[in-house]
């Protein structure tokens, strides 16, 4: 078994970190004992990859409605409006 030791990244103490749960994402949280903050390590990357990117543009393209995009690529129809806006903004 492979144990990693990290220290907090605000007091710098290595003994006091203990898991505390997961993100919504799923990565692991850390809480430090002494100054009691909380992070995660390893959190994941939020960005859009440039083919969901270009498969939105796509079905904006093909009038998909935002929902069925949404629905059909995982992704959230903030996330598509944000595709769309940018899309009608940048020059062609």
């Amino acid at each position: 078994m492979v144990t990693k030791i990290y220290a907090c990244p605000h007091c710098q103490r290595a003994e006091a970190v203990v898991r505390f749960g997961f993100t919504e994402g799923g990565t692991q949280r850390l809480r430090c004992k002494e100054c009691r903050k909380t992070w995660s390590p390893e959190a994941k990357s939020r960005t859009l990859s440039a083919e969901k990117e270009a498969l939105i543009v796509k079905a904006l393209g093909e009038r998909l409605s935002q929902r069925a995009i949404a629905r059909t690529l995982s992704a959230g129809r903030d996330t598509v409006r944000q595709v769309l806006k940018k899309s009608l903004t940048s020059p062609a």
